[in-house]
């Protein structure tokens, strides 16, 4: 196990953009989705609804698994799990967090091609945003543990 603030860890987490979130159901049901994310101050940030079914089931049960598989790492042999406490938040998160999302996502050099590239699928976000009732929200996650593990 390593610590989620280890310099390693840390790397691997600038050089991926998608995570795989995993929540368990009021019933213990696994539930697994793609969000993006980014990190301020060794806390993941993740802007999904507290209304969606993975607000819903850390409002039940906050400990969760993520798993990340590095897009932009010159490794392709390993992801990266981590472990960690989640908390989810109505509103949007910090302006410093928003400029993250915004860099990371939309307005990077290798973000703008790919944003238009995926043009077609813009109305399927739009879709996915629709339906969080409530508003808008974010899921604050602190990781307590981090391993990387051979890819699949």
């Amino acid at each position: 196990m390593l610590s989620p603030t280890d310099p390693e860890v840390r790397a691997f987490l600038q050089r991926s953009l998608v995570l795989q979130f995993a929540t368990l159901s009021s019933k213990t049901r696994p539930f697994l989705t793609p969000l993006w994310f980014v990190v301020d101050d060794d806390t993941l940030y993740l802007t999904t609804g507290p209304e969606t079914r993975t607000g819903k089931n850390i409002a039940k049960r906050p400990h969760v698994a993520l798993l990340c598989s590095g897009e932009r790492d010159p490794r392709r042999d390993r992801v990266l799990r981590l472990r960690g406490t989640a908390t989810c938040h109505y509103g949007l998160p910090s302006w410093r967090v928003l400029f993250r999302i915004a860099t990371k996502y939309y307005v990077s050099p290798r973000a703008l091609p790919v944003e238009l590239q995926h043009a077609r699928q813009w109305r399927l976000r739009r879709l996915y945003y629709g339906q969080i009732k409530g508003g808008f929200g974010h899921i604050r996650v602190v990781p307590t543990a981090a391993e990387f593990l051979p890819r699949p």
